[in-house]
């Protein structure tokens, strides 16, 4: 195999990456036909593994919007925007090859409303044009696995109001078994990327405080995606955030820990998905389903999973739970409580972690 380094990569000038004449290539269509969904997550840990097997335990298969294989990426690769959802440093180290990569402190950005802080869609948008991104472009978002730094990329996109295609790579950069690239890149050519904000996928604290509780069945499906600990308030835990002036949940919320959608670098067989969150917590598919967690990264992993799955109109409260517990004013209008609680067990864990490039076999 060989490693490629990008056309415009300027090693001399960047000392962190490995040698510019470093080059592997692989093979980029060695996974064709698989369907090899939820297969074990301790394949290719033991005996010999190619990279048509390691590649094809990541493929995709049923009735799964959003997330694809290493298959899709081969097929469309010259027609796809491949965007790298980890830190700078990895990237220069290793990717995909052609891949570029966005700020993640620009696509978490948030501006503040009357109502509440919603996503800052003009620096979103500015972030995907200055990577070269055009809105009609279709897109596929990689990480270390198909962790929240992915799934946030994937949100941030579709509240820009991306019109093209919007994908995440099933076992992130550990599937792929095409070529790589390393050292620095240069900026890829802007392009004017104008908003058009999709507000249908954020609500506000405001439109949350209007409707949590309510008692005419009116109020939205609520999920609250941090671990119990959190969801709970349980006094002296770790999981408690100590800028928040308040502990426990939002009222009406059920407990699903965003962790469960994630099997190491794969999203979770969706037939456990769906079990999940249609039987055991017993969300309505047809209805409003509102996702949340202290901030507004985590909890992205839901919302891409459900709609995933099938839900059609999921939507992330951006401001989180950290924004409403540390409301100012009248604390009745944003109620917080721990007396009622529904926690859905979950098994999941993220392979290598968000930012690391390491595969997991144990996940």
């Amino acid at each position: 195999m060989t490693r490629d380094t990008d056309p415009a990569a300027d090693r001399p000038a960047d000392a962190d990456g490995p040698p510019a004449d470093t080059t592997r290539r692989g093979l980029l269509r060695a996974a064709a036909g698989a369907t090899v969904a939820g297969a074990a997550s301790t394949a290719g840990c033991l005996g010999v593994t190619t990279p048509a097997n390691v590649a094809a335990q990541y493929e995709v298969s049923g009735n799964v919007a959003h997330f694809v294989g290493p298959e899709w990426l081969a097929d469309n690769r010259e027609d796809a925007v491949v965007l790298d959802a980890r830190s700078a440093e990895r990237f220069r180290t290793e990717r995909i090859y052609g891949a570029r990569r966005v700020p993640f402190d620009a696509i978490t950005s948030r501006t503040q409303t009357d109502a509440g802080a919603v996503p800052d869609t003009d620096a979103i948008a500015a972030a995907f044009g200055e990577a070269g991104v055009a809105p009609d472009d279709d897109v596929l978002v990689y990480g270390a696995s198909v962790g929240s730094r992915v799934t946030r990329t994937a949100f941030a996109l579709a509240a820009a109001g991306h019109v093209g295609d919007i994908k995440v790579l099933n076992g992130g950069l550990s599937g792929w078994n095409g070529r790589i690239g390393t050292g620095s890149r240069g900026a890829p050519t802007a392009t004017d990327y104008a908003p058009d904000p999709a507000a249908e996928t954020w609500v506000t604290r405001d439109w949350l405080a209007e409707r949590v509780g309510a008692t005419d069945g009116d109020g939205p499906g609520l999920v609250d995606t941090r671990v119990p600990e959190a969801y709970l308030g349980a006094p002296g835990s770790d999981a408690l955030d100590p800028d928040h002036d308040r502990h426990g949940h939002l009222p009406g919320a059920l407990n699903v820990n965003w962790v469960g959608n994630v099997a190491g670098n794969r999203m979770t067989e969706p037939g456990r998905l769906v079990r999940l969150y249609e039987v055991d917590a017993e969300l309505d598919r047809d209805a409003t389903v509102v996702v949340y967690g202290d901030e507004n990264v985590d909890p992205t992993s839901t919302w891409l999973t459900l709609r995933a799955i099938g839900f059609e109109d999921v939507r992330l409260y951006d401001g989180g739970f950290g924004e409403w517990a540390n409301a100012d004013g009248d604390r009745g209008r944003y109620p917080v409580e721990t007396a009622t609680s529904v926690v859905i067990e979950t098994e999941g864990s993220v392979g290598g972690g968000d930012d690391s490039g390491d595969f997991s076999c144990t996940g």
